[in-house]
C-alpha cells in the first residue's frame, strides 16, 4: 500500500523553543550539535515526542489522519507527516519544527488496555520517559490511543528520515504560503481555519520537502537531550557511520 503524507498545524501555546544537544547534519556531514529546536514543552504532554531514540507520535489530530487500508493510502510506512505552526499559517507562512517519516504504526490494544506491545515494558513505569512524557496522558483521559507512529530515523541507514529543519538563523524553516504552487496553496488556506491535517499528493509532499530542504541548514536527525544532559545515542551514531556512505540527498553523501 502506498504511504500517504499530511501536513498538520500544531498550535504555538504548546511549542517551546529549547536548547537540546544532539546530532545533525550540516553540510551533508553529520555533526555533534547543540542548539535550539522548537518541540512542545519538555515535562507536559509532548506529541510529536522526539527525546528518545525513535520519535513517536500518537494523539495530536493523529485520529483524523486515513489510517486503515481500504483499498486507498493510508498513514504507512514511508508516510511523511510535516508538523507546523497554526499561528504563522494565520498570517500566511508555513513555518515548519519537525519532518516525520513514519517507519511503522504500533497498534493499541482494543480498548485502551495497556500500550502498543512494543512498549508494554514502559506501561505505568514511572522510571520511563516514553511513560511520563507521552503515553500516560492516554490514561489520563486527555487523549486516546489507537495508532502510535514510530519515526524512521538516520542512524536507520535509510534515504527518508525523520529531522527537525532549522534555518541558517537559527530559527525554524520559514517561508511565505504564496510560494506553494496555486493548487496546493488553495489547499493549504482551505484547512487553516479548522487546523484540519491537509492530505498532500505524492507531488504536493515533493514540493513541500523540496522547499524546506532549500531552506535548512541544520538537519538535527538523533535522540535529543536538554543542554547539558549526557547524550544516550552516541552509539547510534558510530553504528551508522561504520556503515557505507548512502544518498542523503540527490548528489550528496553522508559523511561522518
Amino acid at each position: 500500500m502506498q504511504p500517504l503524507h499530511y501536513l498538520i498545524f500544531h498550535p504555538d501555546s504548546e511549542r517551546q523553543k529549547t536548547e537540546v544537544h544532539s546530532y545533525a547534519l550540516i553540510n551533508n556531514q553529520v555533526t555533534d550539535w547543540k542548539g535550539h529546536v522548537w518541540v512542545d514543552k519538555p515535562g507536559g504532554n509532548e506529541d510529536p515526542f522526539v527525546f528518545s531514540q525513535r520519535w513517536l507520535y500518537s494523539y495530536c489530530h493523529a485520529t483524523q489522519l486515513r489510517r486503515k487500508p481500504k483499498n486507498t493510502p493510508y498513514v504507512t510506512e514511508g508516510s511523511y507527516l510535516f508538523f507546523c505552526s497554526g499561528n504563522a499559517a494565520d498570517k500566511g507562512a508555513i513555518q515548519l519544527d519537525t519532518v516525520f517519516v513514519v517507519d511503522h504504526s504500533a497498534n493499541w490494544p482494543n480498548n485502551q488496555q495497556g500500550l502498543p506491545e512494543e512498549f508494554q515494558q514502559d506501561y505505568k513505569n514511572t522510571k520511563s520517559d516514553l511513560w511520563e512524557r507521552h503515553f500516560k496522558y492516554a490514561f489520563l483521559g486527555d487523549h486516546e490511543g489507537i495508532y502510535t507512529y514510530v519515526s524512521r530515523q538516520w542512524f536507520d541507514s535509510k534515504d527518508e528520515y525523520s529531522f527537525l529543519p532549522i534555518s541558517q538563523n537559527g530559527d525554524r524553516v520559514t517561508f511565505d504560503i504564496n510560494i506553494l504552487s496555486p493548487n496546493f496553496k488553495i489547499l493549504v488556506q482551505s484547512k487553516i481555519k479548522g487546523r484540519h491535517p491537509v492530505l498532500l499528493s505524492k507531488e504536493q509532499k515533493i514540493e513541500l520537502l523540496e522547499i524546506t530542504l532549500s531552506l535548512t541548514n541544520v538537519q538535527v536527525i538523533d535522540n535529543l537531550t536538554r543542554q547539558y544532559e549526557k547524550i544516550n545515542s552516541t552509539d547510534s551514531c558510530k553504528r551508522s557511520c561504520k556503515r557505507n556512505s548512502t544518498s542523503i540527498a540527490k548528489g550528496s553523501k553522508r559523511i561522518c
